[in-house]
């Protein structure tokens, strides 16, 4: 009876998180589709669209479902969801361009209906304004980011074997710091279902994170610390990279039911870094490279990834664009932060202006170094420690968030994207 079951347990999780619990559909679905002849672009998010469907879920059930979730969009979801975005950024954008709240609402309510774009994007890439709307085909949205990377990287000569790799943050740690690549060490490897005693571990570094082997977005991370003689160990969980709650070694160990955990060291950050964050948490850089078959691997983006608790007790970042040719820590473009994060941002900014990342150049060649390694995959996200010592590479990430890339430097899909020139 429990092996019959368990095929239909997850079958009613998958339909209620894609279907269920969902708003919008698994892509932009726009009437150009049906054009005979539609403009580049617009094939692109069609293909998106369609990628974004399970490889086991049969094509007609897929549209099924895809009618059922543009029907909740357009009848009561979307105009919910644009009138959440306006009542929270419809003020400070009425101040900056004089565009009154009605007018906004009306504006992207209508672009979120005709192709199922999520509000908050169209407010934050500024698609509201009249001359942009046309350039809404050159981004990708949330929803299909995860296609949007399966499309980019799964090409001709590409190997799959190197998309389940990067998902592998032991074996990836390996082969890269087999290629000189500085990497976060680490101190074991803790096979599925064992028991974590911190205790050896503690004695050589005072704090511990736990992570899974093949995890993403920090879920089920941990820090473990130590407090004193004779005391038990502390265990914190993580969201989002920044320390949080107080949890028991019992929550760790379920985790660890789920897959292998590494054991690695809490790196410190670097001295123009630490004043910046009291509570300890590492700063990231995160640097993405491109692999172009006739130029090599380049530096696309670089941020900064500052943690710090928001106004409302939760947990967020601040963050700095770097630019990639010097290193040098720029502004992140005002008018896309909202107030409080634009206030945040101004302060953060002020104690790092004029400043360079540390070792740069020794980040930069150890990123393209790494991306080498992986030919197959067009565009890769290393994430970095920079600690007193040089920079220390934490891990790469396939799937990558793409707001932030094109808020600096727009759209993915635009005709041509400044890639960088470097010396």
């Amino acid at each position: 009876m429990p092996t019959a079951a368990m095929p239909m347990k997850r079958l009613l999780k998958f339909f209620t998180q894609q279907y269920l619990r969902r708003s919008l559909p698994h892509g932009i679905v726009s009437w150009r589709y049906l054009f005979p002849h539609p403009a580049p672009n617009v094939c692109i998010h069609r293909q998106l669209w369609l990628l974004g469907r399970h490889p086991r879920l049969p094509l007609p059930l897929y549209l099924f479902g895809e009618c059922f979730l543009w029907l909740r969009w357009v009848s009561f979801a979307c105009l919910r969801s644009c009138w959440r975005v306006v009542l929270y950024r419809g003020a400070e954008i009425s101040q900056w361009e004089g565009i009154g709240t009605a007018t906004l609402f009306l504006r992207v309510l209508v672009m979120g209906l005709a192709h199922c774009i999520p509000p908050g994007e169209i407010v934050t890439f500024g698609l509201y304004r009249l001359g942009l709307r046309q350039q809404a085909w050159n981004y990708i949205f949330f929803h299909e980011t995860h296609a949007f990377h399966r499309w980019r990287d799964v090409r001709p000569g590409a190997s799959a074997a190197m998309l389940t790799l990067i998902q592998d943050k032991s074996g990836l740690a390996d082969l890269l710091a087999s290629h000189g690549v500085p990497m976060v060490p680490t101190l074991g490897v803790l096979p599925r279902n064992a028991q974590l005693d911190p205790t050896p571990y503690l004695h050589a570094t005072p704090r511990l994170f736990c992570k899974p082997r093949h995890g993403s977005a920090s879920r089920d991370n941990f820090v473990i610390e130590r407090r004193g003689f004779g005391n038990a160990p502390v265990i914190f969980t993580i969201a989002s990279g920044i320390k949080t709650q107080l949890t028991s070694l019992d929550a760790l160990h379920k985790a660890v039911g789920s897959d292998d955990f590494l054991v690695q060291p809490v790196m410190i950050n670097h001295p123009l870094f630490a004043p910046l964050v009291p509570s300890e948490d590492a700063v990231i850089l995160r640097i993405i490279t491109e692999h172009h078959p006739a130029q090599d691997v380049h530096c696309y983006c670089a941020t900064l990834e500052i943690p710090h608790p928001s106004d409302d007790g939760k947990h967020c970042h601040t963050i700095l664009p770097v630019e990639p040719a010097s290193g040098l820590i720029l502004p992140f473009p005002g008018q896309r932060l909202p107030a409080p994060a634009l206030a945040r941002h101004d302060a953060l900014f002020a104690r790092l202006e004029n400043c360079d990342v540390p070792f740069w150049d020794e980040i930069k060649t150890s990123a393209k170094a790494a991306h080498r390694q992986l030919p197959g995959l067009f565009a890769i996200a290393w994430d970095y420690v920079i600690t007193p010592d040089g920079p220390l590479m934490l891990e790469g990430n396939s799937g990558w968030g793409a707001t932030t890339p094109q808020i600096l430097y727009g759209g993915l899909l635009r005709e041509n994207p400044p890639f960088v020139k470097e010396n």
